[in-house]
């Protein structure tokens, strides 16, 4: 706390204190039982009532029409009431019992105190403003001199106060003992309610707030293992110290994905979780995630299938390093619970104005699947399904978790599909505001070119056989060596689609003799490979819209990725880099 040498326990149990004293009669019974319980008295007794709070100021509706009307209309009124009201508090405190006096104005008043604890009071009934016997004209001009009001009107609603026995008096107390003591308890169970409830909200914000203030501090030396370890690899190694590296950077990259989860959720369970809103292209976050998505799958035996409309908007609105985060989580989701097969990324939006749309996106895998009983427990912090199954898979069980929460910041949901051993769907949608109406995608000349997919995985080929025909261009398949030369009768642009594995000696032959066709070879993430061939495009996979679409526009693709292993396939000997960092090793 500033201006004090207070250690972190103390200094919380002063905030406490602080906040407790700050603690008014509305915070610990409410508004609707006091006043419940003060016309319940007052129909009962027959003696007006007011509750009052800890400074003596009104917070119920009552007393008799000569306090509320008269002694209360004016600002000096109101200021001896008050001082009259602590003053009564005062003294039933010290007694301990409810006590009867004589307020400033001559009116017979009882006060019992509301207490938090034994020490403290949060608030008070004020009952009785009544009189033993009738007014005089006297008790009217001394009110009259005290707040300079007027003196017929002070007379005409002072003859109005009830007049009542003292066995009434003394009955109205015992009542109001018993009221007062009944709220007492009711404050001090809600106090002790909230004294707990404070106890644990300061916790949870000091484990939340020093967790994301120390983002920086805890990234750092992170970043500097796997950097060195990266400068490390660049150097002369025997195979054993390299592959001890490569294990150190494999790790620090696990390790850092974790500390990032955890970061992640801190920074949204404390609220400093920002969403930055940008004007932002839907297909750079593609072309992102292939990349990223890629490396994770290795060497699996799996397919990542793109599925992107090419009819999106070419520009949006939103935050789209956070969507592009939300992909990625749910994609590793899907690779790691997937050993064969595909993993399919699908994006595709609805108008819902004439200005805003939903962007839809889904991962469908051919993973494990999850049980039914277990989809509940899907968006749970630090924790993952099947455990007993699953127990060699790494993960902090967040990245779901923070997807969700994240989606729900940004005004969309999420939604999980799944059968048992056959694999899951998770499908999100999210409204972000249209910036360029104009498709993201779109061949020059429709109608002229022909997709010829020569053999290939079926879920590539299905992929391809659908972009085709939303580009507009021709599709056909080919599973023969021989029928190659069927593409020699097209009178179209032919553009001849292989993977790696089928581009036998046959096919580059019919590639070189035909230059006047376009082939495109399809290959993994981390195959660096070369052929002299003029029109052999190599690219790597996977082709969707976006990529294919400048195939057909005769657009220049090089796309290029960082392996796992640290294998660059460019250099850059004219560039010019300038780096700033407080930390030596970075």
């Amino acid at each position: 706390m500033p201006g004090t040498n207070l250690g972190c326990a103390e200094a919380v149990q002063e905030w406490g204190r602080d906040m407790e004293e700050n603690l008014y009669i509305t915070d610990l019974v409410d508004f609707e039982i006091l006043q419940r319980m003060q016309d319940v008295f007052a129909k009962m007794t027959g003696v007006e009532a007011l509750t009052t709070d800890k400074n003596g100021s009104p917070v119920t509706k009552g007393g008799c029409d000569f306090c509320s009307k008269f002694m209360m209309a004016s600002e000096e009124g109101r200021r001896l009431c008050k001082e009259c009201h602590l003053q009564g508090a005062d003294l039933a405190m010290q007694e301990g019992t409810p006590v009867v006096r004589t307020c400033h104005a001559g009116l017979l008043t009882i006060t019992a105190p509301i207490m938090e604890n034994d020490e403290q009071m949060v608030g008070c009934f004020i009952a009785g403003q009544v009189l033993m016997e009738k007014p005089d004209d006297a008790m009217a001009e001394k009110i009259v001199e005290e707040i300079g009001a007027d003196f017929e009107e002070c007379k005409e609603l002072l003859g109005r106060v009830r007049i009542v026995s003292r066995e009434k008096v003394d009955k109205a107390v015992e009542f109001l003992k018993a009221i007062s003591e009944v709220m007492s308890d009711i404050a001090y169970s809600k106090l002790l309610t909230y004294q707990a409830s404070r106890d644990i909200t300061r916790a949870a914000n000091m484990k939340s707030d020093f967790l994301a203030n120390m983002s920086h501090e805890i990234r750092t030396p992170m970043n500097a293992v796997i950097g060195m370890a990266e400068m490390a690899l660049r150097e002369e190694l025997p195979p054993a110290a390299r592959d001890y590296i490569n294990q150190i950077k494999s790790s620090g990259r696990a390790l850092l994905t974790i500390i990032n989860d955890i970061l992640d959720f801190s920074k949204i369970d404390s609220g400093k979780m920002d969403i930055n809103v940008v004007e932002y292209e839907p297909m750079s976050i593609i072309s992102d995630i292939s990349n990223i998505i890629l490396t994770r799958i290795g060497e699996k035996e799996v397919e990542l299938i793109l599925d992107i409309a090419p009819n999106i908007p070419n520009v949006l609105l939103g935050d789209n390093i956070r969507i592009k985060q939300i992909i990625v989580n749910i994609t590793n989701n899907a690779i790691k619970f997937t050993q064969e097969g595909r993993v399919l990324v699908k994006m595709d939006y609805e108008r819902i104005s004439e200005d805003r749309l939903e962007l839809l996106v889904s991962v469908k895998d051919t993973g494990i699947g999850i049980k039914k009983e277990d989809i509940g427990k899907l968006f749970r912090s630090f924790q993952q399904v099947d455990s007993k199954r699953n127990r060699n898979i790494e993960g902090t069980g967040l990245g779901l978790a923070i997807s969700k929460r994240l989606l729900e910041l940004m005004g969309g949901d999420i939604h999980v599909e799944s059968e048992y051993g056959k694999g899951s769907t998770f499908s999100f949608h999210i409204p972000q505001k249209i910036i360029d109406d104009q498709p993201s995608i779109t061949v020059k000349d429709r109608n002229t070119a022909a997709v010829v997919n020569y053999k290939g995985n079926p879920y590539i080929s299905r992929q391809l056989k659908k972009d085709s025909r939303r580009l507009k261009a021709a599709y056909y398949y080919l599973d023969a060596e021989e029928d190659l030369e069927s593409l020699k009768t097209l009178d179209k642009d032919v553009f001849l689609f292989v993977e790696q594995i089928y581009f036998t000696p046959v096919v580059e032959r019919f590639v070189k003799e035909n230059p006047q066709l376009v082939a495109v070879l399809l290959v993994g993430f981390n195959v660096m490979v070369e052929y002299p061939i003029p029109n052999l495009m190599i690219m790597k996979k996977p082709i969707y819209t976006l990529n294919l679409a400048m195939i057909l526009n005769h657009e220049d693709v090089h796309l290029t990725l960082e392996s796992e292993d640290g294998v660059i396939d460019f250099i850059a000997p004219e560039a010019e880099i300038l780096i700033v960092d407080d930390n030596a090793i970075n």
